[in-house]
């Protein structure tokens, strides 16, 4: 599959995704927007992919939305608020929504929806001088792309406030500090310390991960109570799938499980 502002390949059970658009720092025209919804949808329909990996070519991995690009009707009133619904909140429900980890990869900035879509990944692997940048006061607007959402999550209401507010950024440092980033590491070692980390969840029950993900999603928004009975309900799925069965045999025989996800 090729692409032009897009790159993307699938090797060893895992899917690479890269912006490319290295002179403009990622940041996303009409056209990357596209390319990049039909690349997650590919590797979300690929049985063969269990691992996605999401990252940007170049020194930075997304300056958000290109402010040079002009299209028809961009000054029309409700124009910006389709763009948003229809071309980028697609691409946030193919991650958010994936039966898959997506691992974000991020060197340089993550700047205005870049770091909401940094941020929408399962896990992150942050080069040292890479940052998530909320550059939306700098400019007059607001952060969109679920940002409010993630900051406020990640660092509660009040910090997110003076993040938003002052245009703030949060190095990868402070990133693995709150618990945002799983891996800070030197620029060399940054896609081969994802691609490990990759093979090593592609080598776990894919139904497991599935609904671990959901359940933490769910996690956010229901109480205790709630959430032990869907526990309960999945580990009966859980307990009934091949994969279980292949992982007890395997523990049994001390040998590696080969788990297909089912």
């Amino acid at each position: 599959m090729t692409f032009e502002t897009v790159i993307y390949n699938v090797e060893n059970h895992t899917a690479r995704i890269t912006l490319n658009r290295p002179q403009a720092r990622n940041a996303f025209i009409q056209k990357m927007r596209f390319e990049l919804l039909e690349a997650f949808q590919a590797a979300n329909a690929n049985d063969n992919v269990r691992v996605i990996l999401f990252g940007g070519e170049g020194k930075g991995f997304c300056a958000g939305a290109d402010l040079a690009e002009k299209l028809p009707g961009n000054e029309e009133d409700g124009f910006i608020t389709e763009q948003i619904r229809n071309e980028y909140e697609p691409i946030f429900s193919q991650i958010t929504d994936s039966s898959k980890p997506v691992i974000g990869v991020i060197n340089g900035a993550a700047a205005g929806i870049g770091g909401a879509l940094a941020m929408a990944c399962d896990m992150l692997v942050m080069e040292e001088k890479a940052f998530l940048y909320s550059a939306f006061g700098a400019i007059g607007l607001i952060p969109d792309g679920g940002m409010h959402y993630f900051l406020r999550n990640a660092l509660g209401p009040k910090k997110a406030f003076e993040m938003i507010a002052l245009s703030q950024r949060l190095t990868a440092a402070q990133c693995e500090t709150l618990g945002m980033a799983n891996r800070v590491v030197s620029a060399n070692e940054l896609w081969s310390t994802a691609d490990n980390l990759a093979t090593e969840l592609a080598q776990k029950a894919p139904l497991a991960l599935k609904y671990n993900k959901m359940l933490l999603a769910e996690a956010a928004e229901n109480d205790l109570k709630t959430i032990i009975d869907r526990e309960a309900v999945i580990q009966n799925i859980m307990v009934h799938s091949e994969d279980s069965k292949e992982g007890i045999t395997a523990f049994l025989e001390k040998r590696q499980p080969k788990f297909k996800g089912c």
